[in-house]
């Protein structure tokens, strides 16, 4: 009997994008530097990547490895995963990619399982697709967070929608202790609760109560803040600080990002510039036609998200953060029905996927 849970047309889908990757990276390092690097996947140990291995390693509250407070900025979970893999592989950049490659493949079998609880599998098959050529993708077999977050995320929306609601917020719950954005998933899952029920409050139970776990990740992060530095929004201060970036409207940043078109170095005003604006923009219309095609909750928790990461002074990574919204993914995949639209995501994604992994390799700001 086939078994449900498996998919070799996905599994070998996940094995070519992450040895494609890796092996691309290892040669455009070698291209660039002129020199053999120290091993395979030591290219890899580069921006964000050094703040979670001293995280996992040391811990937040140690001020030999972070004399600027920095890594409060970052949440727990995903450096407490690399950890446990130390114990076994010796290496925390070595175990922070095999906990995000394995987290790839589990956010794309349960993207596919969601997307096939509405649509056919041709739509979930190019849902995964256009997530794993996605221009910022190289981020989601990087020492980052942003695969075991969309794990989690997807995970979390796949249970809720069969139903099962104590799996549902417990990864929810996982989710908010890895990205900032976790929180959102507890209203849009209230709301995709209530759409369920009908909206009848005859027809709610006791597993409602599930949902809100999810917000208990993130107090644990808040108190992990308070214990270390009396201040339960610490990371807000690092985060205004450090990164320039703080509480506005999008028009802020919109303004701002505009402006560096106007007058910066030729490659900031492109990529600080005119491709934030053009991933700001695109996400925005794919969100809004969202909500004429696909379920309520998805397109709330995409734009949700899209405010939570324009409502700010200065955009900075806005193509990466757009990756994990999942949402756009399914839209797409229903756009790229025709024939022409297809053949056009993949070839433009996969030019800036190469384009962008190059300067990520070569420790340039690649979004």
């Amino acid at each position: 009997m086939k078994n449900k849970y498996f998919n070799t047309q996905l599994l070998t889908i996940c094995l070519i994008t992450i040895a494609g990757t890796f092996v691309y990276a290892f040669v455009s390092s070698v291209l660039h530097t002129d020199t053999t690097p120290d091993s395979f996947i030591s290219m890899w140990n580069t921006w964000d990547s050094q703040h979670y291995f001293k995280i996992a390693a040391h811990g937040y509250s140690d001020r030999i490895f972070d004399d600027r407070n920095l890594l409060i900025a970052f949440f727990p979970f995903y450096p407490l995963l690399i950890k446990a893999f130390s114990y076994i592989f010796r290496d925390y950049l070595l175990s922070a990619l095999i906990v995000s490659n394995i987290s790839y493949i589990v956010a794309v079998f349960y993207l596919y399982k969601l997307v096939l609880l509405d649509y056919d599998k041709d739509d979930a098959f190019r849902s995964v697709i256009y997530l794993s050529v996605f221009p910022t993708a190289y981020f989601l077999h990087a020492a980052y967070t942003e695969s075991l977050f969309i794990a989690l995320t997807v995970a979390s929306f796949y249970y809720a929608r069969n139903d099962r609601w104590a799996i549902s917020g417990i990864l929810g719950m996982l989710s908010t202790l890895t990205w900032v954005t976790g929180i959102i998933i507890l209203p849009v899952l209230l709301i995709e609760y209530l759409y369920q029920k009908r909206f009848k409050k005859e027809n709610i139970r006791a597993d409602i109560l599930w949902i809100f776990i999810i917000g208990f990740g993130f107090l644990i992060y808040l108190a992990i803040n308070y214990y270390i530095y009396g201040d339960a929004f610490k990371f807000m201060e690092i985060q205004k600080e450090h990164w320039k970036m703080q509480l506005a409207l999008p028009t802020k940043g919109l303004i701002t990002a505009y402006t560096s078109t106007k007058w910066a170095a030729p490659a900031f005003r492109m990529g600080m510039g005119w491709l934030q604006l053009v991933f700001v923009f695109t996400s925005l219309a794919l969100i809004i036609y969202s909500f004429f095609r696909i379920r309520l909750s998805y397109s709330l928790y995409a734009l949700a998200n899209w405010l939570v990461i324009t409502s700010t002074s200065f955009f900075t990574s806005t193509p990466r953060f757009i990756l994990t919204f999942f949402p756009i993914f399914i839209v797409l995949s229903l756009l790229g029905r025709k024939k022409e639209i297809n053949y056009a995501i993949i070839f433009i994604s996969l030019i800036f996927y190469a384009l962008f992994l190059s300067m990520f390799i070569w420790f340039k700001w690649a979004f």
